[in-house]
């Protein structure tokens, strides 16, 4: 983070929120400051869902790690090859070996990358490495011409003990610029021949057309040999590679039409290899890889069409093997072919993963056609990358988890568990559902800055275990304030949207959302509620559509909750500082509803001394706070930024899911949010000399023509099913107070 500005404005700091609209009032005896009364939630737990089929548990627990991205077992050892990126820090890269030993308690460190800000995302290992110590890195940084370039550096590992890496040693095999979906993932294939991966070398939708041009070395999988190099060169062009000899295509092409490719693998037993991609609005897919074929980007995304017109070249349009919408994965994250004895039926399965959901999935294919697809695992991890130690033990790099994690069988339900509630008057919550008093032990709560829901207002609650505190950020990061809460396992965070009255139309319940917490993990339910309004019933895991009224609404999947209630954001959007620092009522007196919190015990500062329990540290009336962005007399900068806060920056943010470089997190500013006078990345939708917001120019701004249509494109792509009109307003209000010449630093 510290490329990032944390300069904000006094006025944004501290500006007042009037209260938001909804249908319940905190009473007296729901926000009285002591004595604290307790949960006990013991009805929320376990899941509706049947039990996953296996689960991932911490692997080399005692072992310590840095955002750990790829992991390798290293041919003819007893050592694992952990590579770490620390890409969002200081873009550094290390290598490092651990003992393939349960009980290891320390991480070697081999190798420090060096480059200019080298960012180094895979290895690989010749296929005779016990013999030459041959060792790949794929990385991406500053190269010739001070362009960014992505390479593959072939690295040599002693032969004899301690067996360790010259970096002398390094020599650059191939590279090619690229400055985003950089691919630079390789693997050996049965022939011998190396297996490289490629993107489309920017981290926007092909707008250099990389995709489907097939005269560079972008989008592609190369096939080289490198053993066969001829005196003076790294590498050699297989004379029998596909395209070899064809005018216009580059010689080294297995396949083209890639994206951004995030892992190959070789199985050395079927001769599959396969290769990941990350999609980009709505799908994520993952190719059994043929020679030849044209994988259709930036025409095709996945099988969904994208961009037409753009396809080209010598190849027709060949579909992924396997494919999920942003329901299921947000992120794909190639994996392995497995061969182990843990689990029989997963032999010869290719096995894969998703970053931003820690799903993992399994599929066999014979080669001519997919026999089978089934998820396996539904995880708390980051899934970076996937490898296999000494015992063919699936292992998973969980890059924000600074760990290494294996899947292990799920445990058999406990006979006496009780059934997940099927109706919200069955999970404790409320005292009455009706009424929406809630249970002894459950607070509502009010926030600053409403998001758009369909027009819905919504109402939260929070109901922490017993007398367990949600524990606040650490104040020492300036970033602190607008990050969300991390409380304990049985937490339940509770939100009823409810449809205003309109006209002789009365006010109506739509659902009540429920983020649950169980051994570190989030799950996401929703209750819909009967015509009568005196209950919920627990909805589909598939979700489903209303009409209430005639009206449309959508109750989304519970896989679709965690695409924003995600681990970038930490899960909890509405549980931050700058949101729950507002004024409420208690017994009809005034008080801050953070000190209010403090002093029940329902929140604590990270790393505060055990004598200021109940207080803290500083008045929250210092701290900045969010403001209403439909309060008119709050200032329109302020408006803006906690608008993109509260609707945006859970996925454009470093940590997110949002596929741009825009990042609109409350404490960037100026240039390095990439919004004002920044370039679209996806698309200018026919306008002359777009921008993503261009200062006084709504006809050359490209963001409020996303957030008002519904469709591909659209803004946010889910969770909504109509486009916020006030929201819109203001973005325009906003939008004609900007000046060419100062807007991007605002």
């Amino acid at each position: 983070m510290s490329s990032m500005s944390f300069f904000l404005p006094v006025r944004f700091l501290r500006s007042a929120v009037p209260a938001v609209a909804g249908s319940v009032v905190l009473s007296a005896a729901a926000a009285a400051a002591a004595p604290r009364a307790e949960w006990r939630g013991s009805r929320l737990a376990g899941s509706p869902d049947p039990a996953p089929e296996m689960v991932a548990v911490r692997a080399y627990a005692s072992v310590l790690l840095k955002r750990p991205v790829a992991v390798e077992r290293e041919p003819g050892s007893n050592r694992l090859f952990v590579l770490e990126n620390l890409a969002w820090d200081v873009y550094r890269s290390t290598l490092k070996a651990i003992p393939d030993d349960p009980d290891a308690r320390e991480a070697e460190t081999l190798l420090e990358i060096p480059g200019n800000g080298e960012v180094a995302y895979s290895l690989c290992f010749h296929p005779r490495y016990p013999e030459n110590g041959f060792l790949y890195i794929g990385s991406n940084g500053v190269g010739p011409g001070e362009r960014h370039h992505s390479r593959l550096v072939r690295y040599t590992v002693a032969r004899t003990a301690p067996f360790g890496i010259d970096p002398a040693s390094a020599l650059t095999i191939i590279e090619w610029p690229s400055n985003g979906h950089n691919g630079a993932a390789a693997c050996f294939g049965s022939d011998g021949m190396l297996y490289v991966t490629s993107g489309d070398g920017t981290p926007n939708g092909d707008s250099d057309l990389a995709g489907q041009d097939t005269g560079s070395l972008l989008a592609k999988v190369l096939r080289i040999d490198v053993d066969g190099a001829p005196a003076g060169q790294t590498y050699r062009v297989p004379p029998d590679n596909p395209f070899a000899g064809q005018a216009g295509v580059r010689p080294e092409t297995w396949a083209y039409g890639l994206r951004n490719p995030w892992r190959i693998t070789h199985d050395p037993e079927s001769g599959q290899i396969w290769v990941g991609q990350n999609g980009q609005d709505l799908r994520e897919f993952a190719h059994l890889l043929e020679s030849g074929a044209n994988y259709g980007w930036s025409e095709y995304e996945g099988s969904r069409p994208f961009q037409p017109g753009r396809l080209r070249g010598p190849a027709p349009f060949t579909p992924p093997t396997l494919e999920h919408d942003h329901a299921q994965a947000r992120s794909l994250t190639g994996g392995i072919v497995y061969r182990g004895k843990k689990f029989p039926a997963l032999q010869g399965a290719y096995v894969y993963g998703d970053y931003g959901t820690g799903r993992v999935w399994a599929a066999r294919h014979d080669g001519t056609r997919l026999l089978w697809q089934r998820e396996l695992a539904d995880t708390p991890l980051a899934i970076a990358g996937f490898g296999t130690n000494a015992a063919g033990d699936i292992l998973m790099a969980d890059h924000l988890g600074d760990a290494l994690a294996r899947l292990e069988p799920a445990p058999a339900p406990s006979p006496d568990r009780q059934p997940f509630p099927a109706r919200l008057s069955e999970t404790g919550l409320f005292a009455s559902v009706a009424t929406q008093e809630p249970a002894a032990g459950v607070y509502s709560y009010r926030i600053n800055a409403p998001s758009w829901h369909d027009g819905a207002v919504s109402d939260y609650w929070l109901a922490l275990p017993g007398a367990a505190a949600a524990e606040m950020p650490n104040t020492g990061d300036p970033t602190w304030v607008w990050k969300s809460w991390t409380p304990p396992d049985g937490t339940a965070v509770v939100q009823t949207l409810t449809r205003p009255a309109e006209g002789d139309t009365p006010a109506r319940r739509l659902e009540t959302r429920l983020l649950l917490k169980q051994e570190a993990d989030w799950a996401a339910y929703a209750y819909v509620w009967n015509d009568s309004q005196t209950d919920a019933e627990l909805a589909p895991a598939a979700g489903v559509r209303l009409s209430p009224g005639g009206r449309e609404w959508t109750v989304p999947a519970r896989s679709e909750c965690v695409l924003c209630h995600a681990r970038g954001a930490n899960y909890l959007l509405s549980l931050t500082a700058a949101q729950i620092n507002r004024e409420i009522e208690v017994d009809a007196a005034p008080v801050n509803q953070l000190s209010h919190w403090a002093a029940l015990g329902l929140i604590r500062e990270e790393d505060a001394p055990p004598e200021t329990a109940g207080t803290l540290r500083q008045p929250p009336d210092t701290w900045p706070r969010l403001v209403d962005p439909h309060n008119a007399a709050a200032p329109i900068d302020d408006r803006a930024r906690a608008y993109f806060a509260v609707n945006c920056s859970h996925c454009h943010r470093h940590e997110g899911g949002g596929n741009s470089r825009m990042d609109l997190s409350p404490w960037v500013t100026g240039e390095a949010r990439h919004l004002v006078d920044a370039r679209p990345q996806h698309g200018d939708y026919g306008m002359p000399d777009a921008r993503i917001i261009a200062p006084g120019e709504p006809g050359r701004s490209v963001l409020p023509v996303r957030v008002s249509s519904r469709g591909p494109g659209q803004m946010p792509p889910v969770g909504v099913s109509s486009f916020d009109p006030r929201g819109l307003g203001l973005i325009f209000e906003w939008l004609g107070t900007l000046k060419p010449d100062s807007g991007a630093s605002r």
